[in-house]
């Protein structure tokens, strides 16, 4: 799980956010209903479909790069922007974000750590 290894995947003086940071920042944009578009790329110039509600307010501009499966395959690429945490719930899974083409809403989930989802860092 690259998020947790301790080599250390974010720079020096950054971290990957932990579920409540994840909550924080989509409460601050209105909540999970609508949060989303303020966090999705405006446009289809990546996203395929409708990309609901999307008007980057945020300046996260949120890509829809899909997932990784834990046996190499790539999906979901242009409907779905996956994002890790960095809280786990087992030994085995992790919490995640996800927006979706088709909805203004922010997506929390669990998953197994060997499926290659993006992260993003936070400024300590």
């Amino acid at each position: 799980y690259a998020v947790k290894d301790p080599r250390g995947l974010a720079p020096e003086g950054w971290h990957i956010p932990a579920n409540f940071e994840w909550t924080t920042l989509v409460n601050c944009l209105g909540g999970f209903a609508v949060a989303g578009g303020p966090l999705k790329e405006m446009g289809n110039t990546h996203w395929i479909g409708a990309n609901a509600g999307a008007t980057n307010d945020s300046g996260f501009t949120g890509l829809p790069i899909g997932l990784r499966y834990s046996n190499g395959a790539f999906e979901t690429i242009g409907n779905f922007g996956v994002w890790w945490s960095s809280t786990e719930v087992s030994v085995s899974n992790a919490l995640y974000r996800y927006l979706d083409t088709s909805v203004a809403s922010v997506s929390i989930e669990n998953y197994p750590k060997g499926y290659g989802f993006s992260v993003r860092c936070i400024k300590d």
